[in-house]
């Protein structure tokens, strides 16, 4: 039941991306922390530009705005920008959240 509730907001959340200003993010990656700005934030995905060079595939943890870390996987690079695809999506609700500056920040 809770997969099928997974799915179902998956598909309704937006996958375009809707004009909002980058946001700061703290990244995990084995020992390495630092912070990072993230746009093109979607339900499911996001763009990073990061301090190091990351390769498809790779794994790491995302921590946006007043939410928990979010386990991501790297699905592209150029230099140091790279397209995330989040493990779990983002409800709809927490997107426009974030989005609205209404879960805090990181520290």
């Amino acid at each position: 039941m809770l997969t099928h509730r997974r799915v179902e907001y998956a598909q309704d959340c937006r996958e375009s991306v809707i004009a909002a200003p980058a946001m700061q993010a703290r990244y995990r990656r084995g020992i390495l922390r630092a912070m990072v700005t993230v746009a093109d934030l979607t339900c499911s995905s996001a763009r990073m530009n990061s301090m190091e060079r990351l390769k498809p595939g790779m794994t790491l943890w995302l921590t946006l705005p007043g939410l928990e870390a979010k386990l991501a996987m790297v699905e592209w690079s150029d230099g140091f920008i790279a397209g995330l695809r989040f493990d779990a999506p983002l409800h709809p609700a927490v997107l426009d959240a974030v989005w609205g500056g209404r879960t805090g920040s990181v520290h």
